[in-house]
């Protein structure tokens, strides 16, 4: 994935930080317990970046998050959906580590599906407060 590369900003620090992270929470699919791992630390970074916390549904042992704001049956209810699981086993950090570099992003489930996820939190974090006010100061 390749990132801009002429300058760093306060907001592009924070959301690779997270993303950072979430690829360094190995997540297979397979491992239950990694999976839990993974949706505890989504949980935490949701929590801080949303200012609430998320509705945790397990199915099956897999563990899943829910974030509702607003009036779901509003008109322009947005569904945002995404996964914090991946396919890699653990132990693919030792021999493909998270880096950027020359503003390419790698990391073992970077591209899919961890920096849409960390991106979608960010942007939600950008718009409205669950009350729907606006702490971003966007109008």
């Amino acid at each position: 994935m390749t990132i801009g590369t002429t300058s760093s900003t306060p907001a592009l620090d924070a959301l690779l930080a997270d993303l950072r992270e979430l690829v360094e929470c190995e997540s297979p699919s397979s491992d239950l317990g990694a999976v839990e791992r993974s949706a505890d630390l989504v949980a935490r970074l949701g929590t801080e970046r949303l200012g609430v916390a998320p509705e945790r549904i397990v199915i099956g042992g897999v563990h899943h998050l829910r974030w509702r704001f607003g009036d779901a049956r509003a008109a322009g209810t947005v569904l945002v959906l995404a996964h914090h699981d991946t396919v890699w086993p653990v132990g693919t950090l030792e021999r493909a580590p998270f880096t950027v570099t020359g503003g390419v992003l790698r990391g073992p489930g970077c591209f899919d599906m961890l920096a849409g996820l960390t991106m979608a939190l960010h942007a939600i974090a950008g718009l409205a407060d669950p009350a729907g006010g606006d702490p971003a100061g966007h109008r």
